[in-house]
């Protein structure tokens, strides 16, 4: 027999031994897939509760050592106590290959698939050596600094969103050297989680990356579950009013700031329109509209602007589309100033950007309007943000939300993104960061004199004038209905008879 077709039976056979006793559901299979197959360098699942987050990265890690001989694979845990309580101390990884009860349980003294695989235990390192060289290695986050000299082929982070920041960081360069696949699993992170940011900033990549891999899983997705049961749990939690939490913990949500949310009300469903849909809205009224170019200049961390129009009569305030540049090479005024010019004249392409627009910078930035003006001729003027409360910008934001006086356009991504999960810190702080878009979306309020009293009376008179106007048109139809001449005559009344 050719070697093969020796290693062909050997692979059927290891196979067999890994689903003799256990099968992946359908939902983690589409979430391993593609580390599995190799199209994916990380796969990213938000899961909620008892979706089957142990039992899936115990797979992982048993069935990438059996097939790459040799191979040193790690599940990494916040803290390695941690890890040996979740899989270690209860032999749940090292007898994952033993039978089951109908609940997915293992049975103690059931038949063991995987125990002629294993060559060794070793206690006190938390590490299972096979009998083809691998390993599988149990550490924690909180050794962040011995991370850097580890050299991975296979890796699961369980509950990535309360590790160590620096784990990652120290951890990730010998992964990718060595192309190593990486499983992150978990449910999303809550208020107050000590590795929330990076969670999230990790969650964004997987989500734009094509060799990246990101899925929201439900706890419904497991067919051992008794969906009763997850009702069970989620109608208490719906009664104690923890939306949040249902989403989070059941669907894989990521609720960015639950109770600490500081726009709350956003939505997506009621905020968010086509931009094309908006254009058509706004065509025939393009000379009546007040038109805002917003800048928040930056080199170093990020450009935002933001391009708006405000319906006078109305107080509609539409976004229309964003710049938001990260790149530092792409931040200097040569480069910035023609893309917003450009979009300017997209929007309003009968109006004068001297003119019709009303283009605003942070003061802080005082550099960037002296070289526009000297390289472009064009003026744009101070936001005079020492003048306006952070916090009274923020609230007349939030009223604009909930009155629905704001459309924001598709494109701006990253306006509904920082807006979104833009939430107090645990000591009730506002955050001083991820917020350049947000702080155009302020600016653009203090320019606009933005006055909610005032609005508030507009939309008042507008629904009187709308109540007497209904009256009108009752009291008209009622004495129509009283005085119809027409009821005296006959039915097959006709002037040709």
């Amino acid at each position: 027999m050719e070697l093969a077709d020796k290693s062909h039976l050997l692979t059927a056979q290891i196979m067999a031994d890994l689903h003799a006793h256990w099968t992946p559901h359908s939902g983690q299979v589409k979430a391993l897939k593609g580390l599995i197959n190799k199209t994916h360098s990380v796969a990213m699942i938000q899961c909620g509760r008892k979706w089957g987050k142990t039992d899936i990265a115990e797979y992982a890690l048993w069935r990438w050592a059996l097939l790459h001989p040799g191979s040193v694979c790690y599940y990494v845990a916040p803290e390695l106590k941690h890890g040996r309580e979740l899989i270690w101390n209860n032999n749940r990884l090292v007898r994952f290959g033993q039978e089951r009860d109908k609940h997915g349980r293992p049975l103690p003294g059931g038949k063991d698939s995987l125990k002629k695989y294993i060559k060794s235990v070793n206690q006190t390192e938390s590490r299972l050596r096979l009998n083809n060289g691998s390993q599988i290695v149990i550490v924690g986050s909180e050794n962040w600094s011995a991370a850097n000299g580890l050299t991975p082929d296979f890796a699961v982070y369980d509950e990535f969103k309360v590790f160590k920041r620096q784990w990652h960081t120290e951890f990730n360069p010998n992964r990718i050297v060595r192309e190593a696949p990486l499983m992150v699993i978990g449910t999303p992170p809550k208020p107050g989680d000590c590795n929330k940011q990076q969670y999230i900033e990790l969650a964004d990549q997987a989500r734009e990356r094509e060799d990246m891999f990101h899925i929201e899983a439900s706890s419904y997705e497991n067919p051992h579950v008794p969906r009763h049961a997850i009702d069970a749990e989620i109608e208490i939690l719906k009664q104690r009013g923890e939306l949040d939490v249902i989403e989070r913990e059941y669907y894989g949500r990521l609720v960015y700031g639950g109770a600490s949310a500081i726009f709350p009300m956003l939505s997506r469903e009621r905020h968010v329109r086509p931009h094309a849909e908006i254009i058509q809205e706004i065509k025939r009224d393009l000379k009546k509209l007040e038109w805002y170019c917003v800048t928040d200049p930056g080199t170093t961390t990020c450009f935002a602007a933001l391009f708006a129009a405000v319906n006078p009569y109305t107080k509609k305030i539409y976004i229309l589309d964003e710049i938001y540049e990260t790149d530092q090479n792409e931040t200097s005024v040569r480069s910035i100033y023609p893309r917003l010019d450009a979009k300017m004249g997209e929007f309003y392409p009968t109006g004068d950007i001297d003119d019709d627009w009303f283009k605003v910078y942070d003061e802080a930035a005082a550099w960037f309007s002296a070289e526009v003006l000297h390289q472009y001729g064009t003026s744009f003027f101070p936001t005079q943000k020492h003048m306006h409360k952070k916090e009274h910008g923020l609230s007349i934001i939030k009223d604009t939300l909930l009155h629905d006086l704001v459309v924001i356009s598709d494109r701006c991504t990253k306006l509904y993104w920082e807006a979104e999960q833009y939430a107090k810190d645990d000591k009730g702080n506002i955050p001083k960061m991820r917020d350049h878009a947000i702080d155009c979306w302020r600016y653009l309020i203090a320019a606009a004199n933005y006055n909610m009293l005032e609005v508030l009376e507009i939309i008042k008179q507008r629904n009187d004038y709308d109540r007497r106007a209904f009256s009108l048109r009752e009291e008209a139809d009622s004495w129509h209905s009283d005085n119809d001449w027409t009821k005296s005559f006959t039915k097959h009344w006709d002037l040709g008879e």
